[in-house]
């Protein structure tokens, strides 16, 4: 779980979080009077902290629920971490491969402890386009193995509701975002969103959650994960995320779109499901530009953003 380091603390025996923290390793650790070395990971929503013992048979990764660094601070966080522990259970249930969750306490700042995963995020990829199309395989698998984690409903209303909530956090004139409303309600009506049963998603599919040592992939962070949701969510999300990288880094979006075909077919099991993805992620892509949109970001990168967003949810 590579990230840009902070402040690193030494915290010795008889520190109370300390203690707690190696007592999840009893019998594990050589030597259980060892100190831990607490290093700040960012970026992160939360404070986010990587805990090592002196001899490295203790390696994990602390998030600090009650310690939010960004822009959203109304919540409560003891449900927060109790939550997406119960997701990343649910995940590694499946099969899914993600850091495995170890434990919680409410004590710690409502903390997370879950093993440190060593690897560098799939965006760092982007620029080794040899070895992308295979990781971007690996990466369905995963969306594939989550998604086959059905729901015995599916709440195509929250899908909408998501959306207009990151609308109002976009800086629209009254006249664009009446527009999106339109549009908004052509694909309430269009069909294309409907079906029987949901599944679980990871809800934040961006390249920056998926991990690669090698060739082995990791899914990261499901403070964010739903059940009862359409799988095209996560598509739809990383799509996006892929595009606007790919302008970051080459000024062509377009770029992307053959790695974005391949992603889909790797994805999809027949035919008829290629032709069911294909028809609802549009909405998704739009999702997915929007919520990039929300960050402070220079103006021209954010009209471009919403332009993109549009066009995603203009209907033939």
């Amino acid at each position: 779980m590579e990230g840009r380091h902070g402040t690193r603390k030494i915290i010795s025996p008889g520190d109370p979080f300390r203690d707690w923290v190696v007592s999840l390793f009893d019998g594990q650790v050589r030597d259980p009077a060892c100190c831990l070395t607490v290093s700040q990971i960012r970026p992160a929503s939360h404070m986010v902290c990587r805990c090592t013992s002196d001899g490295g048979d203790l390696d994990v990764v602390v998030k600090f629920f009650a310690e939010p660094t960004g822009k959203i601070r109304e919540y409560d966080p003891e449900r927060a971490m109790k939550r997406e522990y119960r997701m990343l259970k649910k995940a590694q249930k499946a099969g899914v491969p993600v850091a495995q969750p170890l434990a919680v306490n409410r004590t710690f700042k409502c903390a997370l402890v879950t093993a440190y995963v060593p690897g560098t995020p799939l965006g760092v990829h982007i620029t080794d386009c040899s070895s992308l199309y295979s990781r971007l395989s690996a990466v369905a698998g995963v969306m594939r193995l989550l998604h086959a984690r059905r729901s015995s409903s599916y709440e195509k209303a929250r899908e909408f509701s998501t959306f207009h909530d990151v609308l109002d956090q976009v800086e629209l004139s009254q006249r664009k975002r009446g527009r999106f409303n339109d549009l908004l309600g052509a694909w309430w009506h269009s069909g294309d969103l409907d079906r029987r049963r949901g599944c679980m998603i990871h809800r934040d599919a961006t390249p920056a959650n998926y991990l690669f040592q090698g060739e082995q992939v990791t899914a990261i962070d499901f403070e964010s994960a739903w059940t009862r949701a359409h799988p095209v969510h996560d598509l739809g999300v990383f799509c996006a995320e892929m595009k606007s990288l790919f302008r970051e880094q080459y000024g062509d979006p377009s770029a992307a779109e053959p790695y974005i075909g391949h992603l889909l077919r790797e994805y999809a099991g027949s035919s008829a499901e290629f032709e069911g993805v294909v028809a609802a992620l549009p909405f998704f892509m739009a999702l997915g530009y929007l919520r990039t949109a929300r960050l402070d970001l220079g103006e021209k990168d954010q009209r471009w953003l919403i332009k993109e967003a549009e066009r995603c949810l203009r209907r033939p």
